[in-house]
């Protein structure tokens, strides 16, 4: 599949466009797009797409979708982000151990990134979530959100 192709109508997800246009964005991206090219559906310089976006994973559905996880992750380093709230309500749907391990890994780079907010917001979908301690393989990743947010609290 052409990845141009592919986001060009990610960037016809934009709330901007007559609903039309997005609508049938929304309906090409979730036949035609490989599983493996999902995250080209969040392009990163253009934040009015990805709740759409966000519609687009969620028809897909777990676990066709998982190959998107990383990419969605990324929307919770801040949870005002357009799509952001979508994610964290199709996450509920899923089992924790399906998505713990992408909070676990954002977590892990927003520690090696120094990124004091992002690890807050992770904090606070953790807790949306139902997420503990003990759900994490690496402990010290929990730790470090929880620290975040409660030194902010």
């Amino acid at each position: 599949m052409d990845t141009e192709l592919i986001k060009h109508y990610a960037f016809e997800l934009h709330w901007h466009l007559p609903e039309e246009i997005q609508q049938v964005a929304i309906e090409w991206l979730i036949t035609n797009t490989p599983r493996d090219q999902l995250a080209l559906i969040f392009p990163p310089y253009s934040k009015s797409c990805w709740q759409n976006g966000m519609k687009v994973i969620e028809a897909i559905g777990y676990p066709h979708n998982e190959t998107a996880f990383p990419r969605i992750v990324e929307l919770f380093q801040d949870i005002n982000w357009p799509g952001a709230k979508e994610a964290v309500l199709y996450f509920q749907t899923l089992d924790k151990t399906v998505v713990v391990p992408y909070i676990e890994a954002a977590g892990k780079q927003a520690i090696a990134e120094c990124d004091w907010e992002w690890l807050y917001f992770l904090y606070m979908v953790c807790e949306r979530l139902l997420m503990e301690r003990a759900d994490f393989k690496q402990m010290v990743v929990f730790d470090a959100m929880k620290d975040c947010y409660d030194k902010d609290a």
